[in-house]
């Protein structure tokens, strides 16, 4: 069986003989992390899969490759990570024409105004898609509820603003989700329970206001839950001892209250835990001695109870194990 050509950087005295090395090879990928002249040459067919190009800095280059791209209509996998395309609504009708794309990159390419509502009618068979790094403003469209095989969804750092669609949870095979730093609000959805490969879930940086939902308790496989710098408030369920896979959990800077469940203590792979700067109080719970992998407890600009014999006991036993202490 005839091997796929594979095309990747190749040395200046091969530059005329590209054209002709196209016309007797199925070329389907190529990979332009250190795109150089030679690109200027490429008009390849639509039996093109794979397309990744990072950090092109050169306009020459730049036009060449989106000149391809209006005819990768096969392409399987487009990586474009900071190539700064010059027309955000032109790219993203490219793409909407690419019906078989299962991964999808387009980070830090100073891409503006709404995010397509069309992606989960357009690319049914996406499992990857980042956006993060952008400009981009707007809602989240329902319609991405559809993308029922999105595995990974990258949309940090844009300024993104309303809440959560709830037909979200349409999106049954999601593992990692990342919304923060944007300007989401409304309350943190509870469907997020019914995602239940869901392993990181990254909502910091926005303004979620209300409570955390106790049905968070229900992601077992959850191993990165950030919440923090948001407008949350009530207490922390005590259900969260139930994520047993939970290796970071940051909640800080949010409005919590009430006391610091012992429930926690049940977390046995927690490495990292963050709620400073709540307003939560009282005496550290014993169970916290149980987290013997805990490497950092944040704890400051609370209102706890850090003189009491039985919170000094807590802190005494995490400081023989080396974990870092912010009271």
């Amino acid at each position: 069986m005839n091997r796929p050509a594979t095309f990747r950087m190749l040395p200046p005295e091969c530059y005329d003989h590209i054209v002709g090395f196209l016309r007797y090879k199925d070329l389907v990928r190529v990979s332009m992390t250190s795109v150089d002249t030679w690109m200027a040459y490429f008009r390849v067919q639509s039996r093109l899969e794979q397309l990744r190009a990072k950090n092109v800095r050169s306009r020459r280059r730049r036009r060449a490759l989106f000149a391809q791209l209006r005819v990768s209509t096969g392409l399987k996998i487009l990586s474009l990570v900071n190539v700064q395309h010059p027309c955000t609504s032109v790219l993203f009708r490219q793409v909407s024409g690419m019906h078989g794309l299962q991964e999808l990159d387009l980070s830090a390419n100073g891409l503006k105004g709404p995010l397509p509502p069309s992606i989960g009618d357009d690319l049914p068979l996406l499992r990857v898609l980042s956006l993060s790094n952008n400009g981009l403003t707007g809602t989240l469209p329902p319609g991405w509820g559809k993308l029922h095989r999105l595995e990974d969804l990258k949309l940090s750092f844009n300024s993104l603003q309303g809440s959560i669609p709830d037909s979200w949870a349409g999106m049954i095979s999601l593992r990692h989700i990342s919304l923060s730093y944007n300007q989401l609000s409304g309350p943190v959805p509870s469907f997020f329970s019914t995602l239940r490969d869901l392993e990181t879930l990254l909502l910091g940086g926005n303004r979620f206001t209300g409570v955390l939902p106790p049905s968070l308790g229900a992601l077992s496989h959850i191993n990165s839950l950030y919440l923090f710098q948001n407008e949350l408030e009530g207490p922390i369920p005590d259900s969260l001892g139930s994520c047993v896979a939970l290796q970071k959990l940051l909640l800080s800077h949010n409005k919590l209250t009430g006391k610091l469940p012992s429930s926690l203590g049940r977390l046995e792979s927690l490495k990292e835990l963050s709620v400073s700067g709540n307003e939560l109080e009282g005496e550290l719970p014993h169970a916290l001695e149980k987290l013997e992998k805990l490497q950092t407890l944040d704890l400051a600009d609370n209102r706890f109870a850090a003189d009491a014999p039985r919170s000094r006991q807590v802190i005494r036993v995490m400081r023989t194990r080396d974990c870092q202490i912010y009271m």
